[in-house]
């Protein structure tokens, strides 16, 4: 009996067309034939301290958080997925991904080819063994 398995989705630089894969892959019928739950994560850049100081890039912080968490609820409406199951994290992307990964004991990420990237040049990466890159959702079911 297989165990549940966890996928994190980062939806930093997602697109429509990406989510709307993701939903045709994981639609009611696909769902009763997969044991898995999804989750989403979205990482905002930390800016230096002394940004803070400038008036107007406060307002680009604020700006720029609200359309991450605005963003990160549409995917997770779109896709099905609890409130209690999406991230916003500050920090460096390969960081935080793969930190919450561990503390989800997600079994894979998904993300855009350029998280990808970012991700695998992670010295963490390296030694956590179980994520892989997937070129086609039906691997998420063996």
């Amino acid at each position: 009996m297989n165990k549940r398995k966890q996928v994190l989705i980062v939806t930093n630089a997602i697109t429509d067309d990406e989510v709307l894969q993701i939903r045709k892959a994981f639609n009611a019928e696909n769902e009763s034939k997969m044991d898995i739950k999804l989750s989403l994560v979205h990482v905002i850049p930390r800016l230096p301290t002394c940004y803070f100081n400038i008036p107007s890039m406060g307002l680009l912080i604020e700006k720029y958080y609200d359309e991450a968490k605005q963003s990160l609820f549409q995917v997770g409406k779109h896709l099905g997925i609890a409130k209690k199951d999406q991230w916003l994290i500050s920090g460096k992307i390969r960081t935080e991904v793969l930190r919450l990964a561990n503390k989800l004991g997600a079994s894979f990420i998904l993300a855009s080819a350029e998280q990808i990237q970012e991700l695998q040049r992670s010295l963490f990466f390296k030694n956590i063994h179980q994520y892989a890159v997937i070129k086609n959702i039906n691997q998420l079911k063996q």
